[in-house]
C-alpha cells in the first residue's frame, strides 16, 4: 500500500476522540459592562441648529472649519513632520511585521539544506599486519525540505486573528495619534492668539499708566499732588512693565510649543497676527453610542479586546494535538560533483500527532493568563467608554457655559473702561483719591485680560469637542463598531 495514501488513515485513530476545543466566553455586551443602558441622547445637546446636522453641509476636517488659512497649513506641517507620529507610523510598520509573521505559520514551510562532513574511523585489534587500519571518508547530501502544520483546531488562525486585530489596534491608535496633533496645534495656535493680544493689551496698558505718571509728575511739581500720588502712580507702571515681561514670555514659550509639534527648532519665532475670527455653528453630537465607532482611541482598545479574546481562544486550543505533515527530498553522495546526478536521489514523507499529556501546568497557567488579560481589557474599554462620554458631557456643557460668561466678562470690559475713564476725570478735577483710579485701572486690565483667556478657552473647548466626538466626521472614517460584536 502506498504510504502517502495510508497516513491519513495511521492519524484516525488519534482524532477519534476529539471533539474540539472548549468555547471562549463570550463578550458582555456594553450595557453590562457600562452598568446600564446608554441614553438615546446628550444630556447638554443642543444639536438641533448645529453645522451638518441636517447632512447637507460639506464635512471637513476640524481645523478648517475655524476659516484660519494659517491654522490649516500649520496643522498640514504637524502631520507631515511631527515626530510622534513618525514614530507611531514605525509602529504599525512593525505590528504589520509580526501579523506576517503569525500568517506565516499556516503555511506550509520549505527550505534548502546542503551538509558535507569529512569522518575518519580506527579500526585497533584487528589482526592486521602494520598496526592499526584507518579508515577515511565524505559524505555530501543537498535536500528540500518541506513541513506544515495542519490547523484542524484554529489555533494558528486564532493566533493570526489577534495579529491583525493588534495591527488595526495600532492603525487606530495612529489615527488617534493624528487627531491629538491636530488638536495640540490648534489649541496652541489659539493659545498663540490669546498670548499675543496679551502682550498688546500689556504694551496699551504701559503706555496709559506712562501717560497717567506724567501727568501726576506735572502736577507733583507743580505742588498740585502729594508724594504718595506719585509713588503709587511709579509702582503701577513698575507693575505693567513686569505684566508685559509675563506677557511676552508666555507668547514665547507658546510659539516655542507649537514649532516642536510642527518639528522645527525652538526659536518663538513664529507670530499670530490678526484677531480671533468668529466662532463657527456648533457640531454635531449624534448619539453617545457613535462616539465609540467615531473616536480612534476607542476603535483601538476595542480591536485590542478582539485581539486578548483570539489569544485566549489560542491558549485554550493549544491543549489539543498537533497535526504535522514534513516531507523531504535529495541527494546524497560521498562525491561532492554526484549531488547533480539523480541516481543519488533519496525522499522522505512522514506525520507527526502530538499531544500534551503533562507539562507541570504550564498550559493552564497560560490560559489564566489570558483570560486576565481578556478581562483587563474588556474593563479598561468599560473605563474608556465612560472617559469619551464624560469629555463629550463636559465639552457640550462647558461651551454653553463658556459662551455665558464671555458675554458677562465683554459687558465688565466695558463698564470698567468707562468706571477708568470716570476716575481719572475725577481726579483731574480732585474729586476722588489715586487709590480709586488706580483700582479703576486694576480692575480694567483684569477684566479685559480675562475676557481674552475666556474666549480662548471657548475655542479649545470646541477642539475639545472635536476630539471627544472623534474628529471631523468625513465620510468613510469611521472605525469598527464595537456594539456590532
Amino acid at each position: 500500500m502506498d504510504t502517502r495514501l495510508g497516513l491519513p488513515l495511521v492519524l484516525l485513530p488519534a482524532l477519534a476522540g476529539c471533539v474540539g476545543p472548549d468555547p471562549v466566553e463570550e463578550r458582555p455586551d456594553l450595557g453590562a459592562l457600562l452598568r446600564g443602558e446608554m441614553p438615546a441622547q446628550w444630556s447638554s445637546d443642543g444639536s438641533a441648529d448645529v453645522v451638518g446636522a441636517s447632512g447637507e453641509e460639506p464635512r471637513v476636517p476640524f481645523w478648517e472649519s475655524f476659516g484660519d488659512p494659517v491654522l490649516t497649513g500649520l496643522v498640514e506641517e504637524a502631520l507631515v513632520h511631527n515626530r510622534d507620529l513618525l514614530a507611531s507610523a514605525e509602529r504599525l510598520r512593525g505590528a504589520a511585521a509580526r501579523s506576517m509573521v503569525a500568517r506565516s505559520a499556516r503555511r506550509p514551510q520549505v527550505q534548502g539544506r546542503l551538509d558535507g562532513a569529512r569522518q575518519e574511523q580506527v579500526f585497533v585489534g584487528l589482526p592486521i599486519p602494520g598496526g592499526p587500519l584507518e579508515s577515511e571518508y565524505d559524505q555530501w547530501s543537498a535536500a528540500i525540505d518541506l513541513s506544515w502544520e495542519l490547523d484542524l483546531w484554529g489555533k494558528l488562525a486564532a493566533g493570526v486573528d489577534a495579529a491583525e486585530a493588534e495591527v488595526e489596534g495600532v492603525l487606530a491608535d495612529l489615527e488617534a495619534a493624528r487627531l491629538s496633533v491636530a488638536a495640540q496645534v490648534t489649541i496652541a495656535w489659539f493659545g498663540l492668539r490669546e498670548a499675543t493680544e496679551q502682550v498688546a493689551l500689556a504694551e496699551a496698558t504701559l503706555a496709559t499708566y506712562e501717560r497717567s505718571l506724567k501727568a501726576i509728575e506735572d502736577r507733583h511739581s507743580a505742588g498740585l499732588t502729594g508724594t504718595l500720588d506719585l509713588r503709587l502712580s511709579q509702582a503701577n507702571v513698575a507693575g505693567s512693565r513686569a505684566q508685559l515681561a509675563a506677557a511676552t514670555r508666555g507668547r514665547d514659550v507658546v510659539a516655542r510649543q507649537i514649532e516642536v509639534l510642527l518639528g522645527r527648532f525652538p526659536d518663538a519665532e513664529l507670530r499670530s497676527e490678526g484677531a480671533f475670527l468668529e466662532l463657527p455653528p456648533r457640531v454635531p453630537a449624534g448619539v453617545p453610542a457613535e462616539v465609540l465607532s467615531r473616536r480612534p482611541d476607542m476603535v483601538a482598545i476595542e480591536r485590542r479586546m478582539t485581539a486578548a479574546e483570539a489569544t485566549t481562544r489560542q491558549a485554550r486550543l493549544d491543549r489539543w494535538p498537533s497535526i504535522a505533515l514534513t516531507s523531504s527530498g535529495g541527494l546524497t553522495s560521498d562525491d561532492f560533483k554526484d549531488l547533480l546526478d539523480g541516481d543519488f536521489g533519496v525522499w522522505s514523507l512522514a506525520g507527526r500527532v502530538t499531544a500534551p499529556i503533562f507539562d507541570g501546568g504550564r498550559r493552564e497557567a497560560r490560559i489564566d493568563e489570558s483570560l486576565a488579560a481578556l478581562r483587563e481589557i474588556r474593563a479598561l474599554f468599560a473605563s474608556a467608554a465612560l472617559r469619551a462620554f464624560f469629555e463629550v458631557e463636559n465639552a457640550l456643557s462647558a461651551e454653553e457655559l463658556l459662551m455665558e460668561r464671555l458675554g458677562h466678562l465683554e459687558e465688565a470690559a466695558l463698564r470698567s473702561r468707562e468706571a477708568t475713564a470716570l476716575a481719572e476725570d475725577q481726579y483731574e478735577q480732585g474729586l476722588v483719591s489715586i487709590d480709586l483710579v488706580l483700582e479703576a485701572q486694576r480692575r480694567e486690565l483684569q477684566a479685559e485680560s480675562t475676557f481674552l483667556v475666556t474666549r480662548r478657552e471657548l475655542y479649545q473647548n470646541r477642539v475639545d469637542l472635536h476630539v471627544a466626538l472623534g474628529g471631523d466626521f468625513m465620510d468613510g472614517d469611521a472605525g469598527h463598531d464595537p456594539s456590532s460584536d
